[in-house]
């Protein structure tokens, strides 16, 4: 996901029992997301200012995908199983709630708040590059993020020859930034 500016987590999902994971983001247009799906939550956006395209398909083919444009103020709800991307029209600000709760997706986000205040952020912030393809390989374990397509097919690459070496990295990187002592203190337990 090419983002310009790291969520902020308004929820969290230890602070409800589980039922939901809440995040602000505030992105720059052309930010996007390629094709995937999550298996275990519903992701629900509601655009709170600007514009943004989101593309679903209950059929999981991206030749199906068909675009939905969000009307500020109204939610879009994505189930599980759904292929979607989104792409960012102009400066936006998107509310996202995940339910169930996802603490995936909230050790995501600490990761990418710690290596943007320790500045590293920028190195992984294009899977382009290998360190960026293994940065997204990361979060998309964390998330249970599953990429289709080119996506898909450009981090089978990388998982099938670096395998070890990501989750290696992976594991670095919870224990610097998203432990479950971080965990904590980020919901203010």
């Amino acid at each position: 996901m090419d983002v310009d500016k790291i969520p902020t987590i308004v929820e969290s999902s230890l602070t409800n029992g589980g039922k939901r994971t809440v995040i602000d983001t505030d992105l720059a247009p052309g930010s996007k997301a390629p094709s995937h799906y999550h298996a275990d939550f519903t992701e629900t956006f509601t655009l709170v200012s600007g514009s943004m395209t989101v593309w679903t398909s209950e059929d999981m083919n991206e030749e199906s995908l068909k675009p939905i444009e969000p009307e500020v103020g109204k939610a879009v709800s994505v189930p599980p199983n759904t292929l979607h991307k989104f792409l960012v029209n102009e400066q936006s600000q998107v509310h996202v709630v995940m339910s169930p709760g996802t603490i995936g997706f909230e050790k995501m986000i600490l990761i990418m708040r710690g290596t943007q205040t320790d500045g590293v952020y920028t190195q992984f912030s294009s899977p382009v590059t290998e360190s960026g393809a293994t940065f997204f390989s990361v979060l998309g374990d964390l998330t249970n993020t599953l990429f289709v397509g080119e996506a898909k097919a450009r981090l089978d690459a990388l998982a099938a020859t670096k395998g070890s070496e990501i989750e290696t990295v992976k594991q670095e990187l919870i224990a610097k930034y998203a432990s479950d002592g971080l965990l904590k203190k980020a919901a203010e337990l």
